[in-house]
Formats: structure tokens, sequence, C-alpha cells
């Protein structure tokens, strides 16, 4: 989905004129997929750690739904990074 979201966000450049700002907003889009790819490889050696407490003490539910939810702020960065772009596209407007 992030690599969908650099091709409309370098295509929608294109189409405005602006081909440069296109591909800087497609490599910020590109980073942020990057990121959230190699994010979860980090957050995984704290993974034993929530594995191994109690599963019915309040604390390690409290940190099994915080994991949960960081991994779906991460999974829509790209398309936040993209969104972002966009309207600096929009508001730039198309070159003339």
């Amino acid at each position: 989905m992030g690599l969908l979201a650099a091709g409309l966000i370098f295509l929608y450049g294109v189409w405005l004129g602006r081909r440069d700002t296109g591909w800087r907003a497609a490599q910020g889009v590109l980073g942020a997929v990057v990121l959230g790819g190699v994010l979860p490889f980090f957050l995984a050696q704290f993974a034993p750690v929530l594995f191994s407490s109690d599963s019915r003490s309040l604390t390690s539910l409290f940190l099994l739904t915080a994991v949960n939810i960081a991994g779906v702020l991460v999974a829509f960065l790209p398309w936040l990074v993209a969104g972002n772009w966009l309207e600096i596209l929009r508001r730039d407007g198309p070159r003339v």
C-alpha cells in the first residue's frame, strides 16, 4: 500500500508539472515504508518480555494493547506522509 501511495503522489506531482516535488514526496513516502518495515524488527526484541508475563495481569494486557496500537499507527505512516505531501502540492498549485 505504501508503494501505491508513493506512485500516486509522484504521478500527481508530474500531473501538476512539479516533477521534482513529486519525486521528493515519493521518496518521503518510501522512507516511511522502510521505517514501517524495519521498526517492527527493532521492537521484536521486547516480544519475549511481553509474552513471558502473566497474560491475566492488567500490565500485560496494557503492554500488548500498546504494541498493537503502535503497529497500526506505523502501518498508516506512509499514507500520513503522502497526505502531507499532497497538501503541499495542492497549496503550491500547478506550474505554469
